[in-house]
């Protein structure tokens, strides 16, 4: 098989059934996970809020909260709970076993504690259809993780995309079908038309993911360490980088009014990422071949494209990941100065970093940087404080604002 590389989009969250209204959150009852320190408790169950307007049958809902559970207590742990029983179908089992194993693994390889001290989910359904014995539940998950390695933090994922199919057969509700649209999952429900298939793509991401691993450790790490950053441009206004952090934490989780949202055009993280910037002090450029611009008469209507030199429209490179990476390498003159591909240990609050499998697809913006891990937060999907090292991208790019000509 040849493996195309997965579909992407970032950075989550599920809960337990009530009509009409929200559930209050989580049980007392906890059990002790003896593999982590201090005997961190592991709760029965991570469900949070559950809001549901369509009156999901509880059996559908209780399959989808017992995956939640399981999928939860895996990624809480780093000890992968068996969900097969959970399926009717085999592939779909495969597919979500080796998605959590990648993650899972992956989360291991590092030489800190990826385990989490608290985590919760919530639910709302969108969506909800009855046929005969099968049922389609469209849900939006929220997920809020306190890892190990970072105390006081609370990283957050907002309206994760979840597609379950439910079969009823022989009086037993079971999964027939999942789309949990993040990239560790998509990179196998989009490529694997076989169980075999789900082994083969795990073996080349695993080994993708410790390359990249190992590297990082030992070449990137050591250098960043050993010689302090020095600015390879020069640029006459600085980067405002508190000013552009600060509009990253107010909008991670909202849309600036004042411009159009391409959430549901594709994404919205690129479009954020570059209104991050101008907060900071990057001015809007229309002059020579690399231009980056958006200027808007009408927040509920899309600019038009404008590649001439005047203050009209926008450029592709707004809202565009690769056209913005052009810009940020080869612009020169007036507007950004940037240092593309510079080495990610270098990174700063408010820097962007672009991440894919085997190209760039996404773009987030750095939101701290605590002990040498670097945060982020990101539209589409929307994130608050989230670990690079959670991901499972096989490329990670920085890209380092430097200022503004």
């Amino acid at each position: 098989m040849i493996i195309i590389l997965g579909a992407m989009l970032t950075l989550t969250l599920l809960g337990a059934l009530t009509l009409d209204k929200k559930e209050s959150k989580v049980p007392e009852e906890v059990i002790e996970n003896d593999s982590q320190e201090e005997n961190t408790v592991v709760p029965v169950t991570f469900k949070g809020q559950i809001e549901d307007e369509y009156g999901v049958a509880k059996e559908v809902m209780d399959v989808i909260v017992s995956y939640m559970d399981a999928y939860y207590t895996s990624i809480f742990t780093l000890e992968k709970r068996d969900m097969s029983d959970l399926f009717d179908n085999e592939l779909m089992a495969a597919v979500s076993d080796k998605a959590v194993s990648l993650l899972i693994e992956t989360r291991k390889d590092y030489d800190f504690d990826f385990t989490m001290k608290a985590a919760h989910y919530d639910l709302k359904v969108v969506a909800y259809e009855e046929n005969g014995d099968e049922y389609r539940v469209d849900i939006l998950e929220d997920d809020y993780m306190s890892f190990s390695f970072l105390p006081g933090i609370e990283s957050k994922t907002y309206e994760v995309e979840n597609y379950f199919r439910i079969k009823k057969s022989d009086g037993v509700y079971r999964i027939n079908d999942l789309e949990k649209v993040q990239g560790y999952y998509m990179t196998f429900y989009d490529n694997a038309e076989s169980v075999e298939d789900t082994d083969e793509i795990y073996v080349y991401y695993r080994k993708q993911l410790k390359d990249m691993h190992a590297y990082n450790d030992e070449v990137l790490k050591v250098k960043a360490q050993k010689t302090p950053y020095t600015a390879s441009k020069s640029f006459v206004k600085a980067y405002d980088r508190d000013k552009a952090v600060a509009y990253a934490d107010t909008y991670y989780h909202e849309r600036n009014k004042d411009w159009y949202n391409f959430t549901d055009e594709g994404g919205n993280c690129q479009n954020y990422a570059s209104q991050c910037l101008l907060q900071g002090g990057i001015e809007m450029d229309f002059y020579g071949e690399e231009q980056w611009k958006c200027y808007i008469n009408d927040p509920d209507y899309d600019p038009y494209i404008n590649e001439d030199e005047t203050p009209e429209g926008r450029t592709r490179s707004w809202v565009n990941v690769g056209y913005f990476y052009n810009y940020a390498k080869y612009n020169e003159g007036k507007g950004l100065v940037a240092e593309a591909n510079a080495n990610l240990y270098y990174a700063q609050p408010s820097d962007i970093i672009m991440v894919g499998n085997g190209g760039l697809a996404h773009t987030v913006i750095v939101s701290k940087v605590v002990d040498g891990h670097i945060l982020v937060d990101s539209n589409s999907i929307d994130m608050k404080d989230y670990p690079i090292e959670a991901y499972t991208y096989t490329d990670i790019m920085l890209i380092k604002i430097l200022g503004n000509n």
